[in-house]
């Protein structure tokens, strides 16, 4: 086998993984029975409503894996947008989240009304000694600085301009950091969801109560 042959195998075994984890964490959130409604980056009707432009990336965009609304309690008809890491094991996954963290920040600027929540759904977790870091203010700022996304996102690719223009939007960074979930699930946790017969008539419950309060 050349070397071509087997980077695009591997390129489309990680695809066939990554669709997997998608539907899967779909799936999860689904049978929560506390999501109204969610959809997929390649569903052809509501697609658009995960895309976004990078402010300076010469016609460059990005796309969440996915997104939808919540139900119930404090989070009726609070929108989320997630993005899904089926990895076995840490991997590159700090720089994935460090990625996600700066499309978190974008998005809110352009389409806030989408980016009540933001969802990391991974089968691994990462750098577990500052796991309670990742979701605070400090880690987004990193995240923005960085030099993979300081120029896409702020524009610039001096260190100390991308500061000084984050010290502008202070407050977007926070909001940022207040949004992220880091949810971490196992193979065997999602054996741990309604039935299919269990959940249609949860659902019809719900439905017939006009949603749950």
């Amino acid at each position: 086998m050349t070397r071509d042959r087997a980077r695009l195998l591997a390129g489309e075994v990680a695809h066939d993984i990554g669709r997997d984890g998608l539907q899967r964490a779909k799936h999860w959130l689904d049978r929560s029975t506390r999501v109204r409604r969610s959809w997929k980056y390649d569903d052809p009707q509501l697609a658009s409503l995960l895309n976004f432009p990078w402010p300076y990336g010469r016609n460059t965009s990005f796309t969440f894996d996915l997104g939808g609304t919540f139900q119930g309690d404090v989070l009726d008809n609070q929108s989320f947008l997630a993005e899904i890491k089926k990895y076995k094991n840490e991997s590159n996954l700090p720089s994935h989240y460090s990625h996600f963290l700066a499309k978190c920040y974008v998005a809110l600027g352009v389409k806030p009304e989408l980016c009540d929540n933001f969802l990391w759904i991974s089968w691994s977790p990462f750098q577990a000694r500052d796991w309670n870091k990742h979701a605070t203010p400090d880690k987004v700022r990193a995240s923005l600085l960085h030099k993979a996304n300081r120029t896409r996102v702020l524009g610039v690719d001096n260190p100390a301009d991308a500061e000084a223009k984050l010290d502008l939007d202070g407050e977007r960074v926070a909001a940022v950091a207040r949004r992220i979930w880091l949810i971490t699930l196992c193979d065997k946790q999602e054996q741990l969801v309604l039935r299919d017969g269990h959940f249609y008539q949860v659902r019809m419950l719900i439905d017939k109560e006009g949603g749950i309060g």
